[in-house]
């Protein structure tokens, strides 16, 4: 006799509509389980999202229950549970075209908000204070000034700056700075066309979401912009998807990348790197004062070339065009190593190395800290970690932050 259960038809509309799930997803899932197992079809599925509760059978309900991504308990409640909002979407790129994102995005914003849950529950535990000590800023601040001040306020230097090793030392750099203001930065794959980056300000600590497939070929350049961007997104309080850091017409998106930038680039750093002055700058050696730049500041090309822009160095034909010639460029090569079978090299990582880049090292002792102390048990610390049993002894080991010599 197979065991039927009674269900809320408004749960279980939620449940898909809440992940983002078109019909014709679920019912393409079940002609790949078969639907002579569940006898699952389209009348079926309006019977019990729009009936009047009918009965399912528990094997059903166990299977939308994985396929929603949702705990089975959510499912015998009579009504759907209150979930805080997405976030505003600030996003240009496509936005019209891609206005509802993707069921893998809603995953990872379900996970960041987990992830900060976490952080606020084992805090309270181990009485350390998530507080984060700055004021809410405005749209009638000057970005350009922040960048700078904060600079100093997070204590980054120029040297600093130049000591880091490349795109993806400057992105840990100023992540780990943002860890000590109480700002935390975990990453997700979901697709690009997406968003690159969320915040989460709604609740405490503030969270930085990255798209580890921000870019792609370009490597960390955009994704420490992407950080940057999203930070001041958490200082003007406003939680955002993010996916235009260059040419976006929304007020607050110019805002943040005037921030990011400057941040990056202060104008002073900027001629003190060329070792040269403005009336010296000539627009024909841009190619090699690029390179230099780019070798001190570790950022990509295209934020170089904003800030020429922003000094009034070029006009804005030249960088549209500039911009445009490196696109049909990167197009060209990237068409060229296809043709000739090269493949971008992707170094692998272990899962505890995975574990510490995704969550951020702030957060992974903060779990191990709590286990420590027994406050949770060895299967919570994996489950919040997002690794295995096996993994976490390599965690562990990869969190011990190795002694400073004098």
């Amino acid at each position: 006799m197979v065991s039927k259960v009674k269900i809320s038809p408004e749960v279980l509309k939620w449940a898909r509509e809440s992940l983002h799930l078109p019909e014709e997803v679920v019912l393409a899932h079940f002609n790949k389980k078969t639907k002579k197992k569940f006898k699952f079809n389209d009348s079926l599925l309006r019977k019990i999202e729009n009936g009047g509760g009918e009965e399912i059978a528990f094997t059903l309900l166990q299977e939308l229950s994985s396929l929603y991504k949702r705990p089975l308990a959510v499912f015998f409640l009579d009504k759907p549970p209150t979930e805080p909002a997405l976030p505003n979407d600030r996003r240009t790129i496509n936005s019209d075209v891609h206005k509802i994102i993707s069921p893998a995005a809603v995953l990872a914003i379900r996970r960041a908000r987990y992830v900060q849950e976490v952080f606020r529950d084992l805090s309270k535990e181990l009485e350390i204070s998530l507080k984060f000590p700055f004021r809410k800023f405005t749209l009638s601040d000057d970005p350009v000034e922040m960048g700078k001040k904060f600079r100093e306020i997070l204590d980054f230097s120029l040297d600093d700056q130049k000591k880091v090793r490349d795109a993806r030392g400057l992105f840990d750099a100023i992540r780990v700075r943002l860890e000590g203001v109480n700002v935390f930065t975990i990453k997700s794959s979901f697709p690009l066309k997406d968003a690159r980056a969320f915040s989460l300000v709604d609740q405490t600590p503030y969270l930085i979401l990255i798209n580890n497939k921000d870019g792609g070929y370009f490597g960390y350049a955009p994704k420490t912009f992407s950080l940057l961007h999203e930070f001041t997104h958490i200082l003007l309080r406003e939680s955002a998807i993010c996916n235009d850091f260059n040419h976006s017409h929304q007020r607050i998106e110019k805002f943040c990348n005037s921030f990011a930038g400057s941040f990056l680039v202060p104008d002073e750093y900027f001629w003190e790197v060329l070792e040269i002055t403005r009336k010296e700058f000539d627009v024909a050696n841009l190619e090699d004062y690029l390179d230099t730049l780019k070798a001190a500041f570790k950022v990509s090309r295209d934020v170089l070339l904003r800030k020429c822009l922003t000094l009034r160095l070029i006009d804005d034909n030249f960088y549209k065009t500039k911009i445009r010639e490196w696109n049909e460029e990167f197009e060209r090569e990237k068409k060229e190593k296809e043709e000739r079978g090269e493949e971008q090299f992707i170094p692998a990582i272990t899962p505890g190395r995975r574990a510490i880049s995704n969550n951020g090292r702030k957060f992974v002792e903060l779990v191990l800290h709590a286990r420590g102390e027994g406050k949770i048990t060895v299967d919570s610390a994996a489950d919040y970690l997002g690794v295995s049993l096996k993994s976490l002894p390599e965690v562990e080991k990869l969190s011990v932050r190795p002694r400073s010599h004098a």
